[in-house]
Formats: structure tokens, sequence, C-alpha cells
């Protein structure tokens, strides 16, 4: 008997493929559940506790400088010293006259931030906190203590607002279809995965070439098949017969063994040919089965898969009725 040599014996592609093709139904299922998964853990992380929101709101105020004793335009204002400015007493007082008693001097502070990018006579204040109510308090008091402030300051001839927006929910940064892909693509490589361990680790008999990783007896072909395959099978029987004298057919499971009665009835044939069930007998098993009939003086002289499928026999061997 031959020696099981599955790792020697290579992969059969073609066999593969056509396994891989019955596959697709599945690998494409779980590339899809793998995007419904990344979409859903990216929403979860993009999700903010109700507590850590930020509402944000700004207003654009424009600076209308008036002119130093020289005759030139005070412009000692700038990104970094509004940002300080708007936190000393002259405007931060008048910021909080404008708010109710329960708004601090450190929240006000924290939540204001003040720029000026390219033009110095526009001033961007930005209110961020965790409540728009707040937001817009503190953008409005800021707003009516910047004007005041305007008219008090001798820098200035006024200081207005010329645009304002109200308080908005601070969103994370969305990346829902890149984390889609790479939950399709994880899925699509897991599976992959999964079907290629599987297929490694299959020793089902299908077709003849799974037969010879396990014995060397002769394949006598797939007998209850499409019409020519039947036809070799009984082609086979008929020269065993005319070459042995009685062959017995012997039909063999996974899930029975045969009785002792049975085998002493297929010692008494001149031959034996096996038939195991397609996909549904293991190599590792038949080798089990062909060592039982060699200990019970069986002459086993050929094996056929019965029941195989029809349409993959065709597709792996390009024959068609």
């Amino acid at each position: 008997m031959k020696e099981l040599q599955y790792a020697d014996a290579g992969m059969d592609m073609k066999k593969y493929m056509l396994c891989l093709l019955k596959k697709i139904p599945l690998i494409l299922a779980a590339a899809a559940f793998g995007a419904l998964l990344g979409v859903l853990v990216n929403m979860a992380v993009r999700t903010v506790p109700e507590s850590e929101r930020e509402y944000r709101a700004f207003a654009k105020i424009y600076l209308d400088f008036a002119v130093d004793e020289t005759g030139e335009v005070y412009q000692e204002y700038n990104g970094y010293t509004w940002n300080d400015l708007m936190a000393t007493d002259p405007i931060q007082n008048l910021v909080m006259e404008g708010l109710p008693a329960d708004y601090s001097r450190e929240e006000v502070t924290v939540a204001t931030e003040a720029t000026i990018l390219s033009d110095l006579r526009l001033l961007t204040v930005t209110i961020t906190t965790h409540k728009a109510q707040r937001t817009d308090a503190i953008l409005g008091a800021t707003k009516q203590a910047l004007e005041i402030y305007g008219e008090q300051a001798k820098e200035f001839i006024k200081i207005e607002t010329i645009q304002t927006t109200e308080a908005a929910l601070v969103t994370a940064d969305s990346r829902t279809v890149q984390a889609m892909l790479v939950g399709l693509l994880i899925g699509l490589a897991i599976s992959l995965l999964f079907v290629n361990l599987y297929y490694v680790m299959d020793d089902r008999i299908l077709v003849a070439g799974d037969l010879r990783k396990v014995t060397d007896v002769s394949f006598c072909g797939y007998p209850s098949a499409a019409d020519f395959f039947q036809k070799d099978y009984e082609n086979h029987i008929a020269y065993l017969k005319e070459r042995l004298g009685n062959v017995s057919i012997c039909d063999v499971t996974q899930k029975e063994s045969l009785s002792m009665e049975r085998f002493k009835q297929l010692r008494m044939a001149d031959g034996v040919v096996l038939t195991v069930p397609y996909g549904k007998m293991h190599g590792s098993y038949l080798s089990y089965v062909i060592e039982q009939f060699r200990t019970q003086d069986c002459n086993l002289c050929g094996i056929a898969v019965r029941d195989a499928d029809q349409k993959f026999l065709r597709s792996y061997y390009g024959k068609m009725e």
C-alpha cells in the first residue's frame, strides 16, 4: 500500500480553483461583513459622549484703526497680542458684564480664541464650550465687549461685527469610506486565508488525483455519473472480470465499518472494487479502510468514486456531453 504523502503531492490548481469558485458567495459575504464592521467601528470611535461634545461658534470682527501722533495707523495689534488681549481686564471685564453670574473668567478665557490671519483689520473670534447655549452666550458678550472697547480705546475709531455664526457641534474627522474599504479588504483577506487553510487540510476524495495520494490501486472511474463516465466505469469492471473472474463491488462509507461476514464474502471473490462516496470520505480514512482489506486478505483490484457531482467533473476534465 502507498504511504500518504500529501505534502509531496503538490496542489491541484484546477481542483483548487473550482472549489474556490463554490466559496465565492461565502468570501463576498465575509468581505461585506468586514466592510460593515469597519463602518460600525468607525462610527463607535467617532461617537463622543454628550458630556464631552464641543460646540463652536465664531465671529468676524472689523477693526477700524485710528492714527497716532505721527499720523500713522496703529499696527501693534496682531494675532498673538489679540489672543492675550482678550484675557486682560479691559476686555474681560466688559465680557463678564454681559454674562450671567454662573460664568467664570477662567471658563471664558479657555473658551476664547482670537486670531488674525492676513488682514490686520480682520479679527476672528472663536468660542468653544461643551454646551451650545453657553457658546452663543460667550460669543454674544465678547462681540458686545469688543464694540464697547473700540469706542473706549484710543487706537480704534470703532470695532464692529461683520459676520457671526451660531454654535454648532464639532464633529470628528469622518473616514467612513476608508473604514469601509479597510474592513472589506480585511474581511476578504481573512476569508481567503481560511478558505486556503481549509483546502490545504481538506483531504476528501473528489477526483482520481486524490486517490493517487493514498494508494496505487487502479482507479476504475465514476459510477452513477454522466453517461461517458458511467460507460468508462463499466468497461473497466468488465475488463477486471475478464482478467480475474469473480469481481465483487463493495460500497464503503466513513460512517459504517464492514462486518466480519462481509469481509468473509469479499475474501472469496477473485477481486474487490471499492466504491467511495464523492466528497464524503477523507483520504486518511480511506487509507485505514485499505489497510483493513489488506489485513483481511482481500484482493483489492480497483477503486471508484460514486455519486460524483457531474457539473464539477465536466468542469474539471473539460468533457462535455
